[in-house]
């Protein structure tokens, strides 16, 4: 699920995300077709990202998921954090929306990219903290999905590549996230274990 984004300067220098049409349709159409789909089967999608993000990173060791690639890149354990991170933001705006309102205190300059874009409030030392982390916000996600046949689909908030999304759509939407993550991790991972 490679999402395939890059970076381009705009007229200002300003790093943008991109990513190619064919993709983006093809992330909007598994949203769509998932988001329709009962509670359990919403839950069994982002179950089977979340079990695919740990098993990328079962092979190192923290001394390997502390390796930053060069300078400015993630390490494996940079990009746990952002997973989870983003997972928390998921979990609560799924929680927030299915209620019929928006989160408090998130207004529209939470949708934009620079917003929205590698956000990280967290850091972790070790891999069993990272996995711990996760463990946690994937349940709670798991718990509000188990709600979604009684949510308010009326009330979106805005994904600043895939648009405004509900809370069943935010929820798969965690699948499409993860994927991204999964192959960027496995690329990290087999370098730093030689291909093991």
């Amino acid at each position: 699920m490679d999402l395939q984004i890059t970076y381009i300067p705009d007229d200002e220098g300003v790093l943008k995300a991109n990513i190619p049409e064919r993709t983006k349709e093809w992330a909007l159409a598994f949203i769509a077709e998932h988001s329709v789909k009962e509670p359990a089967q919403i839950a069994a999608v982002v179950q089977e990202g979340h079990d695919e993000v740990l098993d990328a990173i079962a092979p190192l060791t923290d001394a390997q998921a502390k390796r930053k690639p060069s300078g400015d890149d993630w390490s494996v354990l940079d990009a746990m954090a952002h997973v989870v991170t983003t997972k928390q933001v998921c979990a609560g705006l799924c929680e927030s929306l299915a209620g019929g309102t928006r989160p408090p205190g998130i207004g529209p300059e939470w949708e934009e990219e620079p917003a929205q874009d590698g956000i990280t409030n967290l850091s972790f030392e070790t891999l069993a903290a990272a996995r711990e982390a996760a463990e946690t916000v994937h349940q709670q996600l798991l718990g509000t999905i188990s709600k979604l046949d009684s949510a308010n689909l009326d009330v979106s908030f805005k994904h600043y590549i895939f648009g405004p999304m509900n809370a069943r759509e935010w929820a798969v939407f965690q699948r499409i996230h993860d994927g991204d993550h999964i192959a960027q991790i496995r690329a990290m991972a087999e370098k730093l274990t030689g291909g093991r």
